[in-house]
């Protein structure tokens, strides 16, 4: 179980988060929705250790969350970070390795991804020749890549086109079996469709409840 406990954050006299909780189960697909400037983002970057919270703690399998748990964490971020004049498999394969997968495994997951997501012809491409939508898969692989047991997805139909976003939909769904998956959008009919359990957060209101 993936348990977030009282987490709050403060920036200067404003405070973003108050005694936030809820618990992410293995095997289902959990939603962190509401409006944007909710807090989603915020919360993510806190379970990851990316921000500190005010206060509050986040467990994994009744341990603290902390950068020893890093590797077993996929993250797909709201905005792309990934550097746009890299190649597609020359980026992935050193992300991969900075994961702990071996070169042969490198070669191997990122030739499947590429295939999977009909990428493969842009293998060699500069990151920012692609378009957005197929700068988003190859963040996406990048997240997945290493098989984490964590994975978190903040606004991951951002760029997609319907078609694209089945595709990505169906692999989600593929892989929630065996991982804690947590997707974050302010869209409440894909929240709706997707996602097996559900935290609603509002501004101003704070946790509003958790279905």
């Amino acid at each position: 179980m993936l348990e977030i406990r009282n987490i709050s954050k403060i920036f200067g006299a404003k405070t973003i988060l108050h005694n936030l909780s809820f618990n992410v189960p293995k095997g289902k697909i959990y939603g962190l929705i509401g409006p944007n400037g909710a807090g989603k983002t915020t919360t993510l970057r806190i379970i990851l250790n990316i921000l500190p919270s005010s206060s509050g703690e986040v467990l994994f399998k009744n341990k603290k969350f902390d950068y020893d748990f890093l590797n077993s964490t996929g993250y797909l971020p709201e905005e792309r970070g990934l550097y746009p004049k890299s190649k597609v498999k020359k980026i992935l394969t050193y992300l991969g390795k900075l994961k702990g997968l071996s070169s042969k495994e490198c070669e191997n997951k990122t030739q499947y991804w590429l295939e999977r997501l009909e990428l493969t012809q842009y293998s060699n491409y500069l990151l920012e020749e692609l378009s957005k939508g197929n700068q988003q898969k190859v963040q996406f692989i990048s997240a997945i890549l290493h098989d984490p047991e964590i994975l978190i997805l903040d606004e991951p139909f951002s760029g997609f086109d319907p078609v694209n976003q089945t595709i990505f939909r169906d692999i989600v769904e593929e892989l929630k079996s065996e991982k804690y998956i947590i997707l974050s959008t302010h869209l409440m009919d894909l929240a709706e469709s997707l996602c097996d359990e559900i935290c609603l957060i509002m501004m101003a209101i704070k946790l509003l409840t958790v279905l």
